[in-house]
């Protein structure tokens, strides 16, 4: 009964905050979107292993944690954050908001290798709803 219980609680909750079922054929057309300023920084297909995939309506948020294509953290040589990284300043995360529009995702903002919270301001800058950020 208690596993019943917890199953239909996260269910409901992964409802209400517009989490992204793996399933859901809206995920593969967000990431693929979110995906083009990560393969041209890099210069290589990169992965995202996905943190948080929300959607409200037209908006979406992503958090990922970037990969290569065999599943190892990503190397920022030859990148223009190279230095960064050597100075410990760059995450392996990319956010990403993105809007529907026109039947597409067309990708409003992003951030490759945040160290902070960046999208904190993003529903005030773009005027995204603030349920997509929340924990």
């Amino acid at each position: 009964m208690r596993r019943i219980l917890m199953a239909v609680t996260m269910a409901l909750l992964s409802a209400v905050l517009g989490a992204q079922a793996a399933n859901d054929p809206s995920r593969a057309a967000i990431l693929d979107a979110a995906r083009a300023p990560v393969t041209k920084e890099f210069a290589r297909p990169i992965r995202f292993v996905v943190k948080r995939l929300r959607r409200d309506g037209d908006w979406a948020f992503l958090l990922a944690t970037m990969q290569n294509v065999h599943g190892r953290p990503i190397s920022y040589v030859g990148t223009s954050l190279a230095d960064a990284d050597a100075h410990g300043m760059v995450s392996h995360d990319y956010a990403a908001l993105l809007r529907h529009e026109y039947d597409h995702w067309k990708l409003v903002t992003y951030a490759i290798g945040p160290s902070d919270e960046v999208w904190d301001t993003w529903p005030t800058d773009h005027g995204a709803p603030p349920a997509l950020f929340a924990r």
